[in-house]
């Protein structure tokens, strides 16, 4: 059988995906005033199509996509930049920073009045919820959900961080700054053996405590990955914060920029010469493939995600023509771009296998990277699971992200 014929099958029943039995509690949580969801920081809203079916330009992925992605969000050059960037961070890494797992996620500044505000991220924007004082954060906290046992606590120790952030904040600084709490009163560090470990939400960071940011952690009660910065409450259009030295005047809050990492990984993946040889070949291929057609115009929208549901359901080993398209009639996509994309598959079948190859085998050289980067000695280290290794690196620069999606999926109630 074809790898195309698949899609012609009857549908299989889908599996129940079992659910975290803290499930509501955590979903809850994220809806709450100040927590929001644990989102990716670098992801785009796309614009909606003014015609579904007609050719428009759309947005792919995020701001920082995947390496891997690249095959199909760029796919003029993707896959052929996807290997250099590999190369080229063996010889500069001086643009490698860790990406943090950080949890609650909040906002804080002043307007232009200098009126002080601090609120979580479901919360950005709404008029409602424009906390002036920490009491009415933890009102607004309170007057969110169904009265469950953590609120009260919870809606206490956001309240709690507003002086903290207040006093560090320079009474001449006007817009907000959004960011993701690493440890707070609520959630504190420990310390241990010469390290200090905080597990915000599924990494473990430990920092030597003889480092300079370890001794700064010692005297200090929080601490923030700090991602943008915003003109005006609401606003949604962030620029990436450069520098945070104004917001460690307080020896209570420790306000973390980008933390890059110290030595360049040695980039020893033996698949790139065969990688290298299939994106040469099948670049123009792959660009033609993913061209926008009359009631498909989001060919590669649908590649991303297809990539992200297989890496959620960790079944990243069976990225093929053949699960795709099983794939396909199993999801959200409608009979005619169905339709269509069989069409397509039927005529560019190599094409498809040469998208797949290349996305699985930047994907094990990336991960070859990431093991290298992780096992580095430096001033932070991370670990999930009991395992060495955390979300992951970005690269400023090239703005991709390095996560190793084998092990690590951001944590949603589904």
């Amino acid at each position: 059988m074809r790898a195309y014929e698949i899609i012609t099958e009857a549908k299989k029943d889908k599996p129940i995906k079992s659910r975290d039995p803290n499930w509501r509690d955590m979903e809850a949580l994220r809806k709450s005033s100040a927590a929001g969801s644990h989102g990716d920081k670098t992801k785009i809203i796309p614009r909606k199509q003014k015609h579904k079916d007609s050719v428009t330009e759309a947005t792919v992925g995020r701001e920082f996509n995947h390496l891997e992605d690249l095959v199909f969000t760029n796919p003029d050059d993707g896959a052929k930049r996807a290997v250099q960037i590999i190369k080229d961070m063996e010889q500069d890494s001086s643009d490698v920073a860790i990406k943090w797992d950080g949890y609650p996620t909040l906002y804080w500044g002043r307007d232009d009045d200098g009126t002080f505000r601090l609120v979580g991220k479901n919360n950005w924007g709404r008029e409602e919820g424009k906390s002036g004082s920490p009491e009415e954060l933890k009102k607004f906290i309170l007057s969110r959900g169904k009265g469950e046992d953590w609120r009260e606590r919870f809606a206490g120790e956001m309240a709690d961080l507003w002086p903290i952030f207040e006093k560090a904040t320079p009474a001449d600084f006007k817009g907000y700054i959004y960011a993701d709490l690493l440890y707070y009163p609520g959630k504190p560090y420990e310390g241990s053996d010469g390290s200090i470990s905080f597990t915000p939400n599924q990494v473990t960071y430990n920092v030597r405590a003889d480092s300079d940011l370890g001794r700064r952690i010692a005297k200090s009660k929080v601490a923030v990955a700090a991602h943008n910065t915003y003109q005006y409450f609401g606003d949604k259009s962030g620029t990436p914060i450069s520098d945070v030295k104004q917001f460690n005047g307080s020896s209570e809050l420790v306000v973390l920029g980008q933390q890059y990492v110290s030595k360049a990984p040695a980039v020893n993946a033996d698949n790139l010469g065969n990688i290298e040889k299939v994106a040469n070949k099948a670049q123009g291929d792959i660009a033609k493939f993913f061209e926008k057609r009359p009631g498909l115009s989001d060919l590669n929208n649908i590649f991303y995600t297809y990539i992200n549901q297989m890496s959620r359901a960790k079944k990243l080993e069976d990225l093929n023509v053949g699960s795709f398209l099983n794939w396909i009639q199993n999801s959200k996509v409608s009979a005619n771009k169905q339709e269509k994309i069989l069409n397509i598959a039927k005529e560019q079948e190599q094409v498809m296998k040469d998208i797949f190859y290349l996305v699985s085998e930047l994907m094990k050289a990336k991960n070859e990277v990431i093991d290298e980067l992780d096992k580095a000695e430096g001033d932070v280290t991370s670990s999930t699971g009991g395992k060495p290794g955390g979300e992951g690196y970005v690269k400023t620069k090239d703005k991709v992200k390095l996560v190793p999606r084998d092990r690590w999926t951001p944590f949603k109630s589904d």
